[in-house]
């Protein structure tokens, strides 16, 4: 037997791995051949048997790669079905009926068993580096001259299907009781369709290339055609969540956009705020999706409908930040972004191009930039870490405070998520560490700063530390390489109680483990020894205390200092606890009302910006990387301005930078991690931007609120 390259080391990996079935099946192709098949929980292997000395290569389906498994019976059924909508008052459509699927030859005998594996592994692209997922179907037929009873023959394609099933959806399997392997049936999905977003084509995008998958994932669904605007927040108020798994999205960011508005608006936005959401690409704007593939892994410049369902079917829920923003008028609540100036502009502006797709920002872009126009105003912020400005100098001493929100339970029971999370990003007893490189000490250049690479330190007792590098960020630079570099620390040790904002209900079952969240890190020992040598961690041992602030208690951990070749910085941690109150309004502790002053501890900037983005996502779209080092929840709003003084060529360049994300390594960009800020344009002129809609230019503010909402997503 033969094997191929691509398929020994999973084969090596497989030898290791309890082997779970083996059997002999007709593989339906151009011709009928018997193969040996071999499932293990690493891949499907598969090879053509011969009673000659010929050897044959032995090809492999990983189980990662694979979405669904079908019996014969149910792919007959629907060969034989045909095409039809049902048109309802509320324009909806019943599952399956959207088009006709054929994965089995017309001819095969109406009593042949067998089941059929639906898998999309990478393929590189022809003329490209690129890879892209493929869509690959194997149809396994059980030979009657082996089994001869029907029923047994039935009783074997069954089992088969059901573990394939299991191991594709990360179902626990028990190979000592296979035939207790049933994986039970998928949560029903609601499907919201704004057939007029981006080019208007969002329902011959869900018929054409949705449907299939979550056909072939046997995903149960639902859709609903949006009528107006507005309609998909009316059906979020009203409707009974507990009657579906969760709610996906088939449009731009604005449905979205109106989706969790509708949600916040409910009587029980407290549960409800953790109804698991879906989305799919079907808009000129598809932030959002295009953050969540690029959290998976996926793709985001090619396919990206494609990509994003296969994120969809093989997802877990996971908790996402959310942003509750205050305009004079209203309150609101962002999953993106706020935006002012250029970037504000080109959003609005270029409308007009909406049957471009995507290519209108790019037309709006040129248009603005030759029109280049700044806008006099202030920008306020709640910084993470102490801020200085990227031009400002200090003296060799610098004391910096690092501050977080917490978000305390208001009930003591059980959370959405399982133990595991306590290993998570939002569950980890650690503090992180961010290092800034030593040209940026040397100018005391701001903890904000972009251009940082990130590790995790966990402190003892001593003075010693261990550094782990961050496996989970995206962020440019090179990893892996802290030398003679001085740290900035961020505290998030928070417990899972932590993070229970909102009284806990149990979510939606899972048919997959939730414990998808990373835990920071693998151990580097050459960087730990690099980094104990040149930076020195005093921590000391000073008592954390809690005073009351804005309501909420502020508590300050022991100091740390961090001394380098340059600096010696005093860092003290801070964190905001949100007091439990009777209220059902969203706890704002870190916002002042609009007509007063910001807190005193808040940074103030005046002047005239080019823009300033507050975004809490990797991408503003597929080819603008706005935040690299940003993740679902990671608790933090990314703020960045570029004052006036920038030329228009240079503009030019930098917006040519973005579709990288290198854009942050500019000296015009100033980036900055915060936990709430504050825009005051001076001006009536120009747009504000939250989420791809449209507000007047009138002071607007946001907060965090870290990972109180769930989308399914995978990290």
């Amino acid at each position: 037997m033969a094997w191929s390259h691509g398929s020994l080391a999973l084969k090596m990996a497989a030898i290791r791995d309890d082997l779970i079935l083996e059997g002999e099946f007709e593989l339906l192709a151009k011709k009928k051949l018997t193969h040996r098949v071999t499932l293990t929980r690493s891949g499907l292997f598969f090879h053509l048997v011969s009673n000659s000395s010929t050897t044959y290569q032995e090809k492999c389906v990983k189980i990662s790669d694979i979405i669904g498994c079908h019996g014969f019976e149910q792919c007959l059924n629907v060969n034989k079905s045909t095409s039809s909508a049902h048109h309802g008052s509320s324009s909806e459509y019943k599952n399956g009926e959207a088009k006709p699927f054929r994965y089995i030859p017309q001819n095969t005998d109406a009593s042949a068993c067998g089941f059929v594996v639906f898998a999309y592994p990478f393929k590189k692209k022809l003329f490209s580096n690129k890879k892209v997922r493929t869509k690959q179907v194997l149809v396994f037929e059980v030979p009657t001259d082996s089994v001869e009873l029907l029923d047994k023959r039935k009783t074997v394609a069954e089992t088969w299907r059901n573990i394939i099933n299991c191991l594709s959806r990360g179902l626990p399997v028990n190979v000592n009781d296979i035939a207790s392997c049933v994986p039970p049936p998928r949560g029903r999905m609601l499907l919201l369709i704004n057939p007029h977003s981006g080019p208007g084509k969002a329902y011959t995008i869900f018929k054409n290339e949705i449907a299939p998958l979550l056909f072939e994932a046997s995903i149960p669904y639902k859709t609903i055609v949006t009528e107006y605007a507005g309609h998909a927040g009316e059906l979020m108020k009203t409707i009974n969540l507990a009657e579906w798994y969760g709610v996906v999205i088939v449009s731009g960011d604005g449905l979205l956009f109106e989706t969790i508005n509708g949600i916040m608006q409910r009587d029980d936005w407290a549960t409800s705020v953790k109804f698991p959401i879906g989305c799919l690409p079907a808009g000129s704007g598809n932030a959002l999706s295009c953050s969540i593939n690029y959290a998976a892994g996926e793709p985001v410049d090619s396919f990206l409908v494609l990509h994003a369902t296969f994120v969809l079917v093989k997802h877990r829920v996971v908790p996402m930040d959310l942003v509750v923003i205050h305009i004079p008028d209203r309150t609101l609540f962002s999953f993106l972004s706020v935006t002012w100036g250029i970037v504000a502009d080109i959003d609005f502006e270029s409308e007009k191009y909406r049957t471009l797709g995507e290519a209108r920002f790019t037309v709006g872009a040129i248009k603005r930039i030759i029109g280049l126009r700044s806008y006099k105003g202030r920008v306020s912020f709640l910084p993470v870490a102490e801020y200085m400005a990227k031009d400002g100098t200090g003296s060799s001493k610098v004391l910096a405070k690092v501050r977080r929100l917490s978000l305390d339970s208001r009930s003591s029971s059980k959370g959405t998520f399982n133990s595991e999370d306590s290993n998570s990003s939002l569950g980890c007893n650690s503090k992180i560490f961010v290092a800034q490189s030593e040209r940026q000490l040397d100018s005391v250049g701001g903890a904000g700063d972009s251009f940082v690479k990130t590790g995790v330190v966990t402190t003892g007792g001593d003075d010693s530390c261990d550094l782990h590098e961050d496996s989970s960020g995206s962020g440019g630079g090179d990893a892996g390489q802290i030398r003679k570099e001085s740290c900035e620390i961020k505290d998030i040790n928070t417990t899972s109680q932590d993070t229970q904002l909102f009284d806990s209900t149990s979510s939606p079952e899972l048919d997959v483990p939730p414990g998808s969240i990373n835990n920071p890190g693998l151990v580097d020992s050459e960087n730990t020894t690099n980094l104990q040598q040149d930076v020195h961690l005093k921590e000391h041992n000073a008592q954390a205390s809690r005073s009351p602030v804005n309501g909420c208690s502020v508590q300050h951990h022991s100091s740390m200092t961090i001394i380098s070749d340059a600096k010696e910085i005093s860092v003290e941690q801070e964190t905001y606890h949100v007091n439990k109150a009777k209220s059902t309004a969203v706890p704002t502790p870190l916002l002042h009302p609009l007509d007063q002053d910001v807190p005193s501890n808040w940074v103030t900037l005046d002047g005239n910006f080019i823009l300033a983005i507050a975004v809490y996502q990797t991408h503003l779209g597929s080819e603008m990387l706005a935040a690299p080092d940003a993740h679902l929840s990671d608790g933090l709003i990314h703020l960045m301005m570029i004052r006036e003084g920038i030329s228009r060529n240079a503009l030019m360049n930098l917006f040519l930078t973005f579709d990288q994300g290198r854009h942050i390594y500019s000296p015009y960009v100033e980036a900055v991690k915060v936990l709430a800020f504050r825009i005051e344009p001076a001006t009536k002129n120009g747009n504000i931007m939250v989420d791809g809609e449209r507000f007047d230019p009138t002071p607007i503010q946001g907060q965090i609120l870290p990972g109180v909402a769930r989308v399914m997503a995978i990290k």
